[in-house]
C-alpha cells in the first residue's frame, strides 16, 4: 500500500484542482445569449426584426395555404409598392383560386425603409429566414424550401427581378409589373424566366431602364420579355397585369418542376417563341424575321398569343 500512496495524492489533487477551476470560471467565458431574429404575430405571420447589417425598418412575412397542401409544390411570393403591404393580396379570391389550382403556397410581405429592394441589403435573406421559420413552427417544414415564384408592382417588382440574381437557384419565374428603379445584373439570372410589364403611360425613365434590362438578357440568351399596357400610367389597376402574370407562371411551373429532382428544369432559348416588340406580332424561335436579341421572349405558344392580347387596344 505505502508504494501506491504517492500516486493516489496526486489524482485526488488533479480532481480537486479541475473543481476549483470550475468555480473559478469568469461569468464572460459563459456562452454568449442568442438573439431571436423576430418574433411571430401569429401563427402564419413572423416579423423579422431590423438590426445594424439589414437595411430595412420592418419586414413582415405572412404564408397562406390551400386546404389541401400535401402536395404544395412551390411557394408564390406578392410583392406591393414601396413600403406597402400584400398582406391583403393574398386574401382576394383570384389568388386563392389560382394557389388551390396550381397548388402553391402564397407569401404576403410588408416591407418598409432603407433599400429593402435590393434582397442582398438583407431583405431577401428575411424572406428565407421568415419562410423556414412559419413552415418549421406548422410542422410544414418542407414548404420552407421550395422554390419560388416572385411577382412584384413597382417597388415589389424591383425586389422581385433583384431575388432572381440574389438566389437564382430558388427561383422559378418573376414578374416585375411597373418596377423601373433595376440595373443589369450579371449573367447568373438569365436563364430564369422573367417577364416586364410596363404601362404606356408611366414615367418614361422608368419603362426605359426596364426596356433596356430586357433587350441586355436578350443579348446573352436571356429568357426574358416585356410587354406594354395601353393607356396604362403608373398608378392604374393591376388585374390585367395579374391575369397575365398568372398564364405566365402556370407554364414556367409546368416547364421548370421535376419529379425526378429538386433542382429546378433548364428551358432552351431555342423551345420558345418570340414576340416583335414593335409590331406585336409572334413567331416560333427558328421563324422569327428579325434580330433575336431584340424580341421578347415567350414561354410557349399559348403565352405568345396571351402577350399580343394584352398590348392591344
Amino acid at each position: 500500500m505505502k508504494k501506491h500512496f504517492p500516486i493516489i495524492i496526486i489524482v485526488t489533487l488533479s480532481i480537486t484542482a479541475c473543481s476549483f477551476d470550475a468555480l473559478d470560471k469568469k461569468p464572460s467565458d459563459a456562452p454568449k445569449e442568442v438573439k431571436p431574429v423576430g418574433e411571430f404575430l401569429d401563427d402564419w405571420t413572423f416579423s423579422v426584426f431590423s438590426k445594424t447589417s439589414f437595411d430595412f425598418d420592418e419586414a413582415k412575412f405572412r404564408l397562406w395555404l390551400p386546404e389541401n397542401n400535401d402536395d404544395v409544390r412551390a411557394v408564390l411570393v406578392i410583392l406591393s409598392f414601396h413600403n406597402g403591404s400584400s398582406f391583403g393580396d393574398i386574401t382576394l379570391d383570384e389568388w386563392k383560386t389560382y394557389a388551390t389550382d396550381e397548388k402553391v403556397a402564397l407569401m404576403g410581405v410588408t416591407l418598409r425603409g432603407g433599400n429593402y429592394a435590393d434582397p442582398e441589403q438583407g431583405s431577401g435573406n428575411a424572406l428565407i429566414k421568415a419562410l423556414d421559420t412559419i413552415t418549421y413552427k406548422n410542422n410544414i417544414p418542407d414548404v420552407g424550401k421550395l422554390p419560388l415564384l416572385l411577382k412584384g408592382y413597382s417597388a415589389g417588382g424591383v425586389f422581385s427581378y433583384n431575388f432572381s440574381h440574389f438566389k437564382p437557384e430558388r427561383v422559378i419565374a418573376f414578374v416585375n409589373i411597373r418596377g423601373g428603379g433595376i440595373d443589369t445584373t450579371s449573367s447568373s439570372n438569365n436563364h430564369i424566366p422573367g417577364l416586364m410589364l410596363l404601362g404606356e403611360n408611366d414615367e418614361p425613365s422608368r419603362n426605359q431602364r426596364m426596356t433596356d434590362v430586357v433587350f441586355s438578357k436578350r443579348a446573352e440568351g436571356g429568357l426574358y420579355s416585356l410587354a406594354i399596357e395601353p393607356d396604362m400610367d403608373h398608378f392604374g389597376g393591376l388585374f390585367t397585369s395579374w391575369r397575365l402574370t398568372r398564364a405566365f407562371f402556370s407554364i414556367a411551373l409546368d416547364k421548370r418542376l421535376s419529379t425526378e429532382t429538386d433542382a429546378l428544369n433548364a428551358i432552351p432559348e431555342n423551345s420558345g417563341w418570340l414576340g416583335d416588340n414593335s409590331t406585336r406580332n409572334i413567331f416560333s424561335f427558328d421563324e422569327f424575321p428579325n434580330s433575336v436579341e431584340q424580341a421578347s421572349w415567350l414561354i410557349n405558344e399559348t403565352f405568345a398569343e396571351k402577350w399580343k392580347a394584352y398590348q392591344e387596344n
